[in-house]
């Protein structure tokens, strides 16, 4: 059986980094989204921005793969994935960061970031491998935090900051975030931005999903 969420056909680089075709999703009797199509350029930030109860965050838990589409389908690269579940995402070189953190609290910035990764095995004994490979990556996009202190300790800007190395860590080219500055300062929307507009310059591709930027 092939586990695999995507078939065997290679990206294509001119193809948009996500594609959603007829998207349909019903509760019951309410039609949460109807028949929603897009495409979103790789390396581009793209905002769904709507009033709370539009069926934006319904439309991104699909793609996360929280939901599934009563209908429609979904592209990565050219590509038709089947995302059932937020592993099958994560393959496919998704990530998101929700509202409400998905942190363990008592755990530190580095266990959380490693958490779950590879089945757990860099938890139980790579952490030190692991730090490196973190470090890189907060230079790189400009996400300083303090890898050994606990989560609970941290302000909340920087603990989305832990969310977001959580997704890149992961391989995630495309980020998901769910109203991203509706617990955030003015001064740490700022620092967001700033941040969102160097992981675009490397090649990643952002989506906003929120009702408000500011």
């Amino acid at each position: 059986m092939n586990s695999r969420p995507f078939a065997v056909t290679p990206p294509d680089p001119s193809a948009p980094a996500l594609e959603l075709r007829g998207i349909d999703k019903r509760f019951g009797a309410v039609r949460a989204n109807r028949a929603i199509s897009c495409a979103i350029a790789a390396g581009s930030i793209h905002g769904f921005i709507g009033e709370n109860g539009a069926g934006k965050s319904t439309l991104m838990n699909i793609v996360y793969g929280f939901h599934r589409a009563d209908a429609g389908e979904i592209r990565v690269s050219g590509r038709v994935v089947e995302i059932g579940s937020p592993q099958d995402a994560i393959a496919a070189g998704i990530g998101m960061v929700h509202q409400h953190f998905m942190l363990v609290e008592n755990f530190t910035v580095l266990e959380n970031v490693v958490l779950g990764a590879e089945g757990g095995r860099r938890l139980a004994g790579g952490l030190a491998a692991a730090r490196a490979g973190l470090e890189q990556l907060a230079r790189d996009y400009g996400l300083d935090v303090p890898l050994d202190t606990v989560v609970a300790e941290l302000p909340v800007g920087l603990q989305q900051r832990v969310e977001i190395l959580k997704a890149l860590y992961r391989g995630a080219d495309i980020l998901i975030l769910d109203e991203p500055t509706a617990v955030l300062t003015p001064q740490e929307a700022d620092q967001l931005f700033k941040m969102l507009a160097r992981l675009r310059a490397q090649g990643k591709t952002v989506i906003l999903v929120t009702h408000k930027l500011r």
